[in-house]
């Protein structure tokens, strides 16, 4: 039989022949070179060396660059502020790599938030650099690494700039304000930096500040006695952040001054001071008439304009004030620039009104307080200089105070301290007055209670049900003080006794659960004084009865079931998950009353909650019948908890058993 041979069918087996033959030579070839069944296969990764070198990480080996691009590559030093940083992975070949993990890091306060710490199918992993509210002005270098491979890119971070404010020329023996503001890119002050400053020519108040919370710092330029250039430089940070301004201010060789009156002095409210400022130059006055320009931060000028000429180098103006504060007045020549400055006080200086406060008016036992006084005049003016009297008129608490007098600052204020006794005052048991001029008072109340001196229990209108034989109801105890405060770590005692039981059966309702018919009898507890016990022996040693306790006339506290003698009837259904529970910061206590669940509904209790503070007592009780859940009475083809009967028997009187 003859076969047609396929041309393709030839030429696939002579493929195979050469490539089984090219595997057969590389085999040889590497047995040449030493190969043992321990070489490293064939995957594309470099093996060891013949002497056994270290075993390259295949993961590791794949990677052949990072390139790291951050957009954009400068941020100003705002908050809002940020870069987005891009890590690109890719093999020796250029081929980007999926789901190589690429770690990120930043220098000189730059703060990274990845974002993707795993290359995508793009190769791309990615994080944003932000200036965490750092406000220096730096370069920051973001480094990405995946494997071996690194690359890093310099971000520049800038904005920040400090700024000083004050005149251009002042006159020998002169002193002025200078305002340095430290900012952000946005302008927004820098709050709690150091600022240093300096001067070639005179004096600073101050050599080193901290801005405020507007990132501001005032300070004082004292010329002294000799002309030139003062160039006062200001600087915040350090190294390569350091941010500076120079101020030059000219030291004129003119004498320009305030003469009268004294700086601080303090001006009477309506009452005119008369400012008087001397201007010479080289020693001599300066041509009567010249002008000199006032402006002033609190008060009225008189002229209103503010100008005023000068007569032997002496030139003078009036001001006055309806209202009590500092105020700062600065003289000038606008054509050289020359300046001076002066601060005084206005005060007011009849009292008018009194407010009294306390910084706390509920204290604890000992705890202290800051009594304050504000003095006011007829016009709201705060008043300065008055002497303010304080005086306990009710304590309960046997408090007391640490002075009894004062004098108002420029702020009007006068205060004291006063310090609670060891007892409790009651609800504003406390009153402190403070009197000025004599006849004009006030009164602030307080009071000392830190103790337990209210209680309260309740609960929700939910039943837990553990397991089928137990009943769990939550309940919480409150404790407060006289003004309703929660009282923290009070001691509160538990109990949970039977004050009596129902005798009767349980019936159907017209929908259909079960329920206790109403009027059902109701049998009072048999140990009436609650100590649990048949409490006394007479002779022989028989227990006896106390006087009216045997309810049903069996001699026992009992029914007249013989086996059951010498019992309590009720017994204790329910107690509750623990004998004592500590109040919270809030006040508060968590507990839970557990009991049978045949004994719902037949059985009355008294819950009690007593606290004790520093000898002081409260009681809270609460009178209830044992609750049955719901779920357990609404099916009326399965029997009530503990059986149609009642716990007790269903005749109705309490002197017998049935």
């Amino acid at each position: 039989m003859a076969f047609a041979v396929d041309e393709n069918w030839r030429n696939k087996m002579a493929w195979k022949f050469l490539a089984r033959a090219a595997a057969l030579s590389l085999s040889l070839l590497l047995i040449a070179c030493g190969g043992d069944s321990g070489s490293t296969s064939l995957s594309g990764v470099g093996g060891g060396s013949g002497t056994g070198g270290s075993t390259t990480n295949p993961d590791t080996a794949q990677v052949g660059s990072v390139e790291l691009v951050a957009s954009p590559v400068s941020l100003d030093t705002s908050t809002n502020a940020q870069s987005s940083i891009t890590a690109r992975v890719k093999d020796a070949n250029g081929v980007l790599l999926e789901g190589v993990p690429v770690s990120f890091s930043a220098t000189n306060g730059g703060t990274l938030a990845v974002s993707q710490g795993e290359t995508d199918e793009a190769g791309v992993a990615s994080a944003i650099l932000t200036t965490n509210g750092d406000p220096r002005n730096r370069t920051v270098t973001v480094t990405a690494q995946s494997g071996s491979s690194s690359d890093s890119v310099n971000i520049s971070i800038s904005g920040t700039s400090i700024a000083i404010a004050g005149p251009s020329s002042i006159s020998l023996g002169a002193s002025t304000g200078l305002r340095v503001t430290l900012a952000d890119a946005d302008g927004n002050g820098i709050p709690n930096e150091t600022v240093n400053l300096t001067t070639n020519l005179g004096t600073l108040s101050a050599s080193t500040l901290t801005t405020s919370s507007n990132g501001v710092v005032d300070v004082q330029l004292n010329s002294g006695s000799t002309g030139g250039t003062a160039s006062i430089i200001a600087s915040a940070f350090s190294g390569s952040s350091t941010v500076s301004a120079t101020k030059n201010i000219v030291v004129a060789g003119d004498r320009f001054g305030f003469t009268s009156p004294a700086p601080n002095t303090e001006v009477v409210l309506n009452t005119p001071q008369t400012l008087t400022m001397e201007w010479l130059v080289d020693g001599n006055p300066v041509a009567d008439g010249t002008q000199i320009q006032f402006s002033a931060t609190r008060g009225t000028l008189d002229p209103a304009n503010g100008v005023a000429t000068t007569t032997g180098g002496m030139a003078s103006i009036d001001i006055s004030s309806a209202n009590a504060g500092i105020s700062t007045v600065t003289a000038s020549d606008p054509s050289s620039g020359l300046s001076s400055d002066l601060t005084f006080e206005f005060v007011a200086t009849i009292p008018d009104d009194i407010n009294l406060q306390a910084t706390k008016t509920q204290l604890d036992l000992g705890e202290t307080s800051e009594i304050i006084a504000i003095i006011r005049d007829a016009e709201n003016n705060l008043v300065k200089n008055q002497e303010v009297t304080f005086s306990i008129l009710e304590d309960g608490s046997g408090g007391s105070l640490n002075s009894s007098r004062d004098i108002t600052d420029s702020q009007g204020r006068a205060s004291t301290i006063y310090q609670a006794g060891a007892n409790s005052s009651g609800r504003d048991g406390v009153v402190i007055q403070a009197t000025v001029a004599g006849s004009i008072v006030d009164t602030v109340t307080l009071t000392v209670a830190r103790q337990a001196l209210r209680l309260a229990i309740g609960t929700g209108n939910e039943i837990i049900e553990p397991d089928t034989v137990r009943y769990v109801k939550d309940y919480v105890a409150i404790v407060t003080d006289a003004n309703g405060a929660p009282v923290e770590n009070a001691n509160i005692e538990l109990s949970v006794l039977p004050t009596g039981y129902r005798k009767g059966t349980y019936a159907i309702s017209t929908d259909d659960n079960w329920v206790i018919p109403p009027g059902l009898v109701f049998c009072e507890a048999e140990d009436a004084n609650r100590n649990g016990q048949l409490d006394t022996e007479d002779s022989n040693g028989n227990d006896l009865l106390d006087p009216g306790e045997d309810l049903n006339g069996n001699g026992v506290l009992d029914t007249e079931d013989t086996n059951r003698s010498d019992k309590l009837e009720p017994t204790n259904s329910a107690t509750t998950s623990a004998a004592s529970v500590v109040s919270a910061s809030d006040g508060s206590a968590d507990f839970s009353l557990i009991y049978p669940q045949s004994h719902c509904g037949w059985v009355k209790v008294e819950l009690t909650a007593t606290v004790r503070v520093d000898g002081s007592e409260s009681i809270e009780s609460s009178e209830f019948y044992l609750s049955c859940s719901a779920s357990d009475l609404s099916n009326v083809d399965v029997d009530p908890p503990g059986g149609v009967e009642g716990l007790y028997g269903r005749a109705q009187d309490c002197t017998v058993v049935d």
